[in-house]
């Protein structure tokens, strides 16, 4: 009974965390994988979770469903905010550029993405798979049904405090990320306002949208080695953040 108890909470945290992680929550990879990878990990975790003493009361045993449940949203929802900072990030580029008319429905993430978010997106995937990062995400899960025992996740000021401050680090990262791709667009901008004054018969407003399309473009690729450097700095805080949240959270307890 303890055995069977304990498999189903480690999987449904398990479960959790892969809905809205990074690379394990991507639209294109089939539920059924998800569900195999869950159960994998679930088998390789439950040898490893520390005693825990069966629930006899249906009602003791959803709340405890329910804190797993929330858990795993929680760790898989900071583990995703470098994610959430490269989209935001092609939100301001898209918005000075001209590129926000052009935002379509994109099926792989269920939302109305941007154009350079979907460049930094993928740029970010390809980055984690370099750093090996996939494998650090999934042991940090493991490790936090020893810091975190099943159950016994309670949230407290501190953490939210914390949660609040990983926001702002995410808005922080967004702006470096995004700076000189929007600079580089309000230069243009008031080159063009220069140019309308002192040579009226231009048409600026036919000049400026290709011209910053295509100069945001150029810069985006000069600085494609400076963006690589930059996320490989920044993404492996994914998973800082995430290991903070843990061990705040056990600390409440």
């Amino acid at each position: 009974m303890e055995l069977i108890q304990v498999g189903i909470f480690v999987f449904i945290r398990i479960t959790a965390f892969m809905v809205i992680s990074p690379v394990f929550s991507q639209k294109g990879i089939p539920t059924l994988s998800k569900v195999v990878i869950s159960a994998a990990l679930m088998l390789v975790t439950v040898p490893l979770v520390p005693y825990f003493e069966p629930v006899d009361n249906l009602f003791i045993f959803a709340l405890v469903v329910w804190k797993e449940v929330l858990f795993g949203l929680a760790m898989g929802f900071l583990s995703q905010l470098v994610f959430t900072g490269v989209e935001i990030a092609g939100q301001f580029i898209d918005f000075q550029v001209g590129f926000s008319m052009a935002q379509a429905y994109d099926p792989t993430f269920q939302i109305m993405s941007s154009q350079y978010g979907k460049l930094y997106y993928w740029l970010t995937i390809m980055v984690i798979f370099i750093t090996n990062l996939h494998h650090y995400l999934i042991k940090g899960l493991i490790d936090s049904f020893h810091l975190v025992p099943i159950g016994a996740a309670s949230i407290s000021g501190v953490t939210v405090e914390g949660v609040i401050k990983l926001f702002s680090l995410t808005f922080e990262m967004a702006i470096h990320l995004a700076a000189p791709l929007v600079i580089s667009a309000i230069v243009i901008d008031i080159v063009l306002g220069i140019l309308s004054r002192t040579i009226p018969q231009i048409n600026v407003l036919m000049m400026g949208m290709p011209m910053k399309s295509a100069f945001s473009f150029i810069v985006f690729l000069l600085l494609i080695p400076n963006t690589l450097e930059f996320l490989i700095k920044i993404v492996p805080k994914s998973m800082q953040y995430m290991t903070e949240f843990i061990k705040a959270i056990s600390q409440v307890r």
